[in-house]
C-alpha cells in the first residue's frame, strides 16, 4: 500500500512544469548606499571636478583685446565710468588716461545736447539756497520732445536776475556773488573760486588744453583811466594761478560769451552810452582788444543778446518795447576787419518772456524762457530754421514739472533759467 502512495505522488509531482523565474537586479547609486560623511566627501570631490571643468572652458576662451576694450568703455555713461574706476586698476588706469579723456570727448562731442540751470528763487533762505543743473537727451531731428535729468544739485548757490551758467568744454560755471563756481555735472566735481569782482566767464585754451577765468576787478562806475582784470587759469588737482591784465576803460552790457578760444562781451567805451563795441579776451595770450559793433548790436534802448551761429559770434538785437515776434540777426563777418552783416526775420507768433541761448548743431536759433513757470508746468522751448522760416515747438519733460520737486526744494517765483546749448559730456577733472 505504501508503494501505491509513493508511486502515485511520483506521478503528480512529473506532470508539473517548472516555472522560471527572471530576476533582474537593479544596481543603485553608489551614493545611496554611503553612509552621510561618505556622501559629502562625494559631493566635494564631485563639485571641485565641475569647477575644473569650468576652468578650463575659461581658459580656452580668448580675452577681450584690449582696443576692443577701451573702444567699449568709452561708449558708456560718463557716470557709469566713474564707477567702473573700482573694477580693476586697469580699468582705473584707462579711465582717468588723457588719451581716453580725450578719446571720451571727441566722441560725445558728435551728438548735441544742452543744460538747463536754474536755482530755487532769489529769496530763498541761505541755507536752503540750492543751483540745479539738468542735461537733456540726445536731440533727434525733428523731435518733438525731450528728457532731461538731473545731474547735479550744488547748495548755498542761487543765480542773480539775467545770469548765465554756460557750459564749456564739458564744465559749467556760474557766479555766485563774490564767487566763482565751476563744475563738471558728468563726474559731479566742484570747484569755488574766490573772485573779486561780481563780473567774470569762464574760457577755454584749446592749444594749452587749460581753463581761464576772466574777472572784472575795477569798477567801470569810477571812471579810471583803466580797467584791471584778473586771469585765474585753472590746473590739475585744484591748483590755479592769477595773473593780472589792464585795459582801456570801457562799460560793459552784456554777459560774456565763449566762442573758439576767445571770450566776448558788449559794451560802450570809453564811457557808458558812447561807442558800442565788442570786447575780445583772447584765452591762450590773455590779451585784451576792441572790436568796433554797430549801434543796434550795442544800446541801451534795445536788449542785445550775444549767441554762438556757426562759430561766428552774433547779436539777437529785439525792441523790449514792442511784442517779440521780430528780430535782426547780426553777423560779425571778419573779426579782423569789424565787418558785419545784418538779416531781419519776422517769427510765425509772438514770443513772451523768451531769450535765445543760442543755436544746434543744425543752425537753428533756440528761444527759450528766461524764468521757470509760477506754477507746475510744462517747459516748452522753440527751434527757428532761419532758412524755412519754420518755428516748432519742443516739449522739455523733466524739468521741475512734478509738485514733490517744488515741496522738496521750495520752489517760488522769479527762478532765474540758463540753457546752455551743444553741451558735451566729458569726464576730466580740474
Amino acid at each position: 500500500m505504501k508503494r501505491k502512495e509513493e508511486a502515485a505522488k511520483d506521478r503528480c509531482c512529473s506532470s508539473l512544469e517548472p516555472i522560471h523565474l527572471d530576476l533582474k537586479l537593479t544596481r543603485l547609486p553608489a551614493k545611496f548606499l554611503m553612509k552621510t560623511h561618505q556622501k559629502k566627501l562625494l559631493c566635494r570631490v564631485e563639485s571641485g571636478t565641475a569647477i575644473k571643468r569650468e576652468d578650463d572652458q575659461k581658459e580656452k576662451l580668448d580675452p577681450i583685446p584690449f582696443d576692443v576694450e577701451v573702444e567699449i568703455l568709452t561708449r558708456l555713461p560718463a557716470k557709469s565710468l566713474m564707477k567702473f574706476q573700482c573694477v580693476s586698476k586697469m580699468w582705473s588706469f584707462i579711465i582717468r588716461s588723457q588719451r581716453f579723456v580725450d578719446s571720451y570727448y571727441a566722441l560725445s562731442s558728435k551728438r548735441s545736447r544742452f543744460t538747463v540751470t536754474f536755482s530755487n528763487g532769489l529769496f530763498a533762505e541761505d541755507d536752503a539756497r540750492r543751483l540745479f543743473i539738468f542735461s537733456s537727451s540726445y536731440e533727434e531731428e525733428k523731435s518733438s520732445s525731450l528728457v532731461a535729468k538731473l545731474d547735479i544739485t550744488i547748495p548755498f548757490v542761487t543765480m542773480a536776475y539775467r545770469s548765465k551758467c554756460p557750459s564749456i568744454h564739458g564744465f559749467v560755471s556760474c557766479c555766485n556773488g563774490l564767487q566763482f563756481i565751476v563744475c563738471n555735472p558728468s563726474t559731479r566735481q566742484v570747484i569755488t573760486l574766490p573772485i573779486k569782482g561780481p563780473r567774470a566767464s569762464l574760457g577755454y585754451d584749446p592749444v594749452g588744453e587749460q581753463f581761464k577765468v576772466l574777472n572784472l576787478v575795477s569798477s567801470p562806475d569810477m571812471y579810471l583811466g583803466f580797467l584791471v582784470h584778473e586771469v585765474i587759469t585753472l590746473g590739475g588737482g585744484g591748483e590755479e594761478s592769477r595773473n593780472q591784465v589792464t585795459t582801456a576803460p570801457y562799460y560793459p552790457v552784456t554777459k560774456g560769451l565763449y566762442i573758439n578760444g576767445s571770450i566776448y562781451h558788449g559794451a560802450w567805451a570809453p564811457r557808458l552810452r558812447m561807442d558800442p563795441v565788442i570786447v575780445c579776451f583772447d584765452v591762450r595770450y590773455e590779451s585784451l582788444s576792441f572790436i568796433k559793433a554797430p549801434r543796434l548790436v550795442v544800446v541801451p534802448e534795445r536788449e542785445s543778446i550775444l549767441i554762438d551761429y556757426k562759430g561766428k559770434l552774433a547779436s539777437i538785437a529785439i525792441n523790449p518795447y514792442a511784442p517779440f515776434q521780430i528780430f535782426d540777426l547780426w553777423i560779425l563777418e571778419d573779426v579782423n576787419k569789424h565787418d558785419w552783416s545784418k538779416q531781419t526775420f519776422e517769427l510765425p507768433f509772438s514770443l513772451v518772456n523768451m531769450t535765445s541761448p543760442g543755436t544746434n548743431k543744425a543752425g537753428e536759433i533756440i528761444f527759450a524762457p528766461k524764468t521757470l513757470p509760477p506754477t507746475v508746468q510744462p517747459f516748452f522751448i522753440f527751434y527757428y530754421n532761419v532758412e524755412t522760416k519754420d518755428l516748432r515747438r519742443v516739449c522739455l519733460h523733466g524739468i521741475a514739472d512734478d509738485k514733490e520737486f517744488w515741496r522738496r526744494y521750495g520752489l517760488g517765483h522769479n527762478m532765474c533759467v540758463s540753457i546752455s546749448p551743444e553741451h558735451v559730456e566729458s569726464i576730466a577733472s580740474l
